[in-house]
């Protein structure tokens, strides 16, 4: 009875089985409170949310980007449950990211071959690649709390009335 009941959790691939609603919910960024960010990097863009790794072409110079070093990135769109801010070309915001890992990346077969002139030529290459964890993804001002913005009008109202 259980072999049957957990086969019925997880997909072929090892994978939780989900309802089609919670995987949209896990695209938009849903784990890191719904705010998804896309930022350009080393000439690709990426869709990002909080805590994700980045694996990314080599970032240089190295001394700039150093393991353990923070950097702050203006995204070119960012979107949450409620907005989506595109930018022309960037928003407001800021994306927070950490160096983890500068190293190698798999390799991958060059394999050349000319029919009918036994001429071949395999070779193997290993980009660089930088990896990077998302710290932080903010909106701008004006989007990232309404509360406090109340708050702090009723402030200076009552300051002026005094």
């Amino acid at each position: 009875g259980t072999s049957s009941s957990s086969s019925l959790l997880y997909n072929n691939d090892g994978s939780l089985v989900r309802p089609k609603s919670q995987l949209a919910a896990f695209k938009a960024g849903a784990p890191a409170g719904g705010v998804f960010a896309i930022i350009e990097l080393g000439g690709t863009q990426h869709k990002i949310t909080v805590d994700d790794v980045i694996i990314s072409n080599k970032l240089k110079p190295v001394s700039d980007y150093a393991i353990g070093t923070v950097h702050e990135f203006n995204p070119l769109l960012v979107g949450s449950s409620h907005v989506t801010l595109v930018g022309l070309p960037h928003v407001g915001g800021t994306v927070k990211l950490m160096v983890e890992e500068i190293t190698r990346d798999a390799t991958i077969l060059v394999f050349k071959k000319r029919r009918k002139k036994h001429s071949r030529r395999k070779n193997g290459f290993r980009r660089q690649v930088t990896m990077l964890r998302v710290l932080d993804i903010t909106l701008p001002e004006e989007y990232n709390s309404s509360s406090s913005d109340s708050t702090a009008s009723s402030s200076t109202d009552t300051k002026a009335e005094a």
